[in-house]
C-alpha cells in the first residue's frame, strides 16, 4: 500500500512538473526583435555603441554593470549578479524590485511571453 501511494505521488509530481515547464513560454527571437523596437530609443546591440544605456551586445551571461566598458553603470547594477536568463526575465518584470537602486526608466514589461521573446533575442545578439 506505501508503496502504491508513493507511486502515485512520485507520477502527480512528474505530471505536476511537465505542466509547470509548459506555462513557460518558450522565446521567439524574430518577435523579441520587434520587441525590442521598444528599448532601441536608449539601447544598442552594437558593441561599442553607447547611447542613453549601454550597449547590450552579448549581454546574455555577463556580470551586470559590466557590458559596456563607456557606460557608468550605477552602484546598484554593479553589484548585481550575472545576466542569466532568470535574472533577465525578473528584472525585464520589474526592474526596480530586482535591482533596487537601479537608474534604468523601463517600465516593466509585464507579459512573460514578451520577456522570453525580448531574452531569445538578446541572446542571439
Amino acid at each position: 500500500m506505501l508503496r502504491t501511494i508513493t507511486l502515485f505521488l512520485m507520477s502527480v509530481s512528474i505530471i505536476g512538473a511537465g505542466q509547470a515547464a509548459a506555462q513557460v513560454p518558450a522565446g521567439d527571437p524574430v518577435a523579441g526583435k520587434k520587441a525590442f523596437g521598444a528599448c532601441v530609443s536608449c539601447h544598442s546591440l552594437t558593441p561599442g555603441q553607447t547611447g542613453i544605456g549601454p550597449h547590450l551586445a552579448g549581454v546574455v551571461g555577463k556580470k551586470a554593470g559590466t557590458n559596456d566598458a563607456r557606460f557608468k553603470y550605477s552602484p546598484a547594477m554593479k553589484a548585481a549578479p550575472v545576466w542569466t536568463e532568470a535574472q533577465l526575465d525578473s528584472f525585464l518584470a520589474d526592474p526596480k524590485k530586482s535591482i533596487p537602486g537601479n537608474t534604468m526608466t523601463m517600465a516593466p514589461v509585464k507579459d512573460a511571453k514578451r520577456r522570453a521573446d525580448l531574452i531569445a533575442y538578446l541572446k542571439g545578439n
